[in-house]
């Protein structure tokens, strides 16, 4: 290995100091992305004052890589790609990052909500467009785990304990109905589902020692 046992716990990596769960869907195939995307994040480490790529984690998001072609949304539409639902694992390791504390190297949004996420505290990733980074801001390494089990996708941080972190959020505002938007291009299936769309703003504290370090809003 890189680096041994040893050198990792000098580095404090000796427990999980955040961690997040989201629930998967009932395809399959996009179970397997998400299983083969936790397979490539386990283990990774992010030493003090790196910066963490979800993308370059993950890539190539190809089919010798181990992905398949499953759900994706492209320009607001629902159509197929190669490592469709890969966007989950933005959003399951932006939350766990956010909950250790870390700094936000960037992140994007969906272009629309789902209900598995957390109202307005999600990420999505797009091949050369859209990535999800954080920076260890702290003075330990932090080794990343992650898994799919129970109906859900996992991903847990392992450092030592530095930052306490505090959110809230303004609920939603704004809110526009959901409405029928009609589309005459080949192979459009009617989708049922949908959401109400909405502002929202995401508050974070995060504390070192007592004292407040970031007062954040997104």
């Amino acid at each position: 290995p890189d680096r041994s046992a040893d050198a990792l716990k000098d580095m404090g990596v000796k427990e999980v100091v955040s961690s997040f769960s989201t629930p998967i869907t009932n395809d399959a195939i996009r179970t397997k992305n998400l299983e083969r995307g936790a397979q490539l994040v386990t283990g990774t480490l992010v030493a003090p004052g790196e910066t963490f790529s979800l993308l370059d984690t993950l890539s190539p998001i190809d089919t010798a890589n181990g992905f398949y072609a499953a759900g994706v949304v492209s320009n607001g539409v629902h159509k197929d790609a190669v490592g469709g639902g890969l966007s989950q694992m933005a959003t399951t390791t932006y939350n766990a990052g956010y909950f250790a504390g870390f700094d936000d190297a960037g992140h994007r949004p969906h272009s629309y909500w789902f209900s598995r996420y957390p109202a307005g505290r999600e990420a999505t990733i797009y091949v050369g467009a859209i990535d999800m980074k954080f920076t260890n801001d702290t003075p330990y390494g932090a080794v990343m785990q992650s898994w799919v089990s129970g109906g859900e996708l996992h991903v847990a941080i392992w450092s030592t304990p530095y930052y306490d972190v505090k959110t809230s959020s303004s609920g939603k505002q704004n809110v526009v109905p959901k409405s029928t938007v009609h589309n005459t291009g080949a192979g459009c299936a009617g989708y049922p589902g949908g959401n109400d769309g909405f502002t929202i703003t995401n508050y974070r504290q995060v504390f070192h020692d007592g004292e407040k370090v970031k007062d954040e809003s997104f």
